[in-house]
């Protein structure tokens, strides 16, 4: 089940059991610890998630206007009514601000965080937070059958099945807030004195409304002068407690990403970055960024001839410091264009002045090596390195590596690669091919999250440029190694979380094995392209130069056909795609790395083949 991100708070009443314990205020403003209570829950809403938060404010509602000065995600709604409705009321005046599933609360409650945890992890879409019995003397019952409620009610007599107490928390999905809405506006026709848990009742006689069970939870209701005496005495201190030791508790909804990057990532990947702070300078966090740094040299081969500079940065970061630190200001670098990534190198060495000689070829065609070697026999003199992109993410087309190599070789030039989305997913040896500098990030095929760049240089090649002047000073690469070489710490300040998990995806990647993962990636391209030709789709890219991690997929010319509505219609199932790029022909992509499977690409296909049946696009 997805996490919540937005919660209302109910906060309209005026607390009249409460004079004399917070006079001329909001009962939420209620203050047990250092902060009100209200306060208190939004700081718990956020560490859970929540990043939009609605207060349906009524008493002294300028106190909770003062919030949105200091929480620029908190929205206030007033209920001008107040004095004269029920919390129903409250509820439906936040209907504009409501854009899909919430978590729904009442401001007078306090609680440990662990109970929002139980909703935001609720197999549920509908569920109504309940507790065992408190003895508070205010209790609402909680009537149920199965894992259903059937009614909410003070009188006990009225509860055939006893599930427990409403809390007052709720996870309530936008079609039951849509209900709630309808049935109170029939209410109110009536009476506006008509609250939500009436609500609940009335609409799950023929709708199925679940409940979680907290099992013996801190919390309170505060609303009257006993229940502050008790809260403040033993719950509070309770909660306090419990807080001091959560941790974090999320489902995490799974998306299938065949975007070209970043890549999906495995839950444990993911759960690797929640780990207790660290100073990036400490022996331990050295000790991870040097094994780190050892395996990705270990991912290609490199063995002890190369050594991994990383920067907090894209995969363009290890491009921009890979041009700017090793081309001598008196020579060029020979760029060969086939699509958007060798474009952007050309870009960079505009930027900083540094001259280049291009190869420009239509996005999507092969590489030409007779015109290649003919354009550096006529700049030999000139051109000291040769770069290029290995997977042209723009087209989906691999360009032959073991050719330009060949050819830098023979001529005596240093060959700089870019690799972002090939490393870790098609199987590259830097020492056989003569690679001197290889650029890639942890977002791609490693499976990692994005955040860290990284070049893999031949130690030989990058010591020759410490006698070079500088033209960058961040990114420079010899600097960050060496300062690496001499401290054991990355110059600048790492992420840290990040690199945990880069951490995390090299080990799965070791288990996988470097032939496993090109296997699965190369098995899921044959299931994609095999339903993608079966539905009629024709391919930008003849296929002998496909990558078999990306495919550039030719767009229907049906009337019928938008992308942006068969991209909208498949990130509603779970599926994310790509569209094209600047290619000879409209386009769009699909990749097929990071932490999927032939199921999820079956899956795909299927949902493919459902909007094309839908809108009814014939493919000829």
């Amino acid at each position: 089940m997805k996490n919540i991100r937005q919660a209302v708070i109910l906060a309209a009443g005026i607390g009249s059991r409460l004079k004399g314990v917070v006079d001329n205020k909001p009962k939420g403003f209620l203050k047990l610890g250092e902060k009100p209570i209200i306060e208190e829950s939004i700081a718990k809403l956020v560490r859970s998630g929540v990043t939009d938060i609605v207060i349906v404010s009524g008493y002294y509602h300028d106190y909770y206007d003062e919030l949105t000065k200091k929480y620029p995600f908190v929205t206030i709604v007033k209920n001008p009514d107040f004095a004269v409705t029920g919390s129903m009321y409250s509820f439906y005046m936040a209907r504009e601000r409501i854009r899909g599933d919430i978590l729904l609360l009442e401001s007078d409650l306090i609680y440990e965080y662990d109970m929002l945890q139980v909703l935001q992890n609720s197999v549920y879409s509908d569920s109504i937070l309940v507790s065992g019995r408190t003895g508070s003397g205010d209790e609402v019952y909680v009537g149920v059958d199965g894992d259903r409620i059937v009614c909410l009610s003070k009188d006990i007599q009225k509860i055939k099945r006893l599930g427990g107490e409403l809390v007052g928390i709720s996870r309530i999905s936008l079609d039951l807030y849509r209900e709630m809405v309808g049935l109170a506006k029939d209410m109110f026709d009536t009476s506006h004195l008509y609250d939500y848990e009436d609500c609940l009742t009335d609409l799950c006689g023929h709708r199925i409304i679940n409940y979680d069970f907290a099992e013996k939870p801190a919390w309170m209701e505060i609303d009257d002068e006993n229940h502050y005496k008790k809260a403040l005495d033993t719950v509070y201190p309770l909660i306090q407690e419990r807080d001091k030791a959560i941790s974090i508790k999320k489902n995490v909804e799974r998306t299938v990403l065949l975007n070209p990057g970043p890549a999906a990532t495995s839950d444990s990947v993911k759960y690797a970055m929640v780990v207790e702070d660290i100073c990036p300078r400490e022996k331990e966090f050295g000790e991870l960024v040097q094994g780190i740094r050892r395996d990705l040299v270990r991912i290609v081969h490199g063995r002890e001839l190369y050594e991994a500079v990383l920067f907090a940065s894209s995969g363009t970061g290890g491009i921009e410091a890979c041009l700017t630190s090793v081309v001598p200001d008196e020579r060029a670098v020979f760029i060969i264009i086939n699509g958007a990534y060798g474009e952007r190198m050309q870009q960079i060495c505009d930027g900083f002045g540094i001259m280049h000689i291009d190869y420009v070829i239509d996005w999507g065609e092969p590489i030409d090596f007779k015109k290649v070697e003919t354009i550096i026999i006529e700049n030999k003199d000139a051109i000291s390195h040769i770069a290029m992109v290995h997977h042209e993410t723009t087209v989906g087309i691999l360009n032959d590596l073991s050719s330009v190599s060949d050819l830098a070789s023979k001529y005596g030039m240093e060959l700089i690669v870019d690799a972002v989305s090939s490393f870790a997913g098609i199987p590259i040896d830097v020492t056989k091919l003569g690679i001197h500098y290889l650029v890639s990030s942890s977002n791609k095929c490693i499976q990692g999250m994005a955040g860290v760049g990284f070049a893999i240089c031949n130690i030989e090649s990058l010591e020759k440029t410490a006698s070079l002047k500088p033209r960058n000073f961040y990114f420079n690469l010899y600097q960050n190694y060496m300062f690496f070489s001499k401290k054991r710490e990355m110059q600048f300040t790492p992420p840290v979380q990040i690199l945990y998990a880069l951490r995390q995806a090299i080990n799965e990647y070791f288990i996988e094995t470097e032939e496993g993962r090109a296997d699965r990636y190369a098995h899921m391209y044959k299931v994609l392209t095999a339903g993608l030709k079966r539905l009629g789709f024709k391919f930008l890219v003849e296929e002998k130069f496909h990558a078999k991690i990306l495919t550039a997929i030719i767009e229907p010319r049906d009337p019928n056909y938008d992308f942006t509505e068969m991209h909208d219609f498949l990130i509603q199932r779970g599926f994310t795609i790509y569209p094209g790029k600047g290619a000879k022909e409209d386009s769009f992509r699909i990749a097929n790395m990071g932490a999927i499977s032939y199921d999820d690409i079956e899956e795909f296909l299927e949902n493919l083949e459902a909007y094309l049946t839908l809108k009814n696009i014939k493919l000829s």
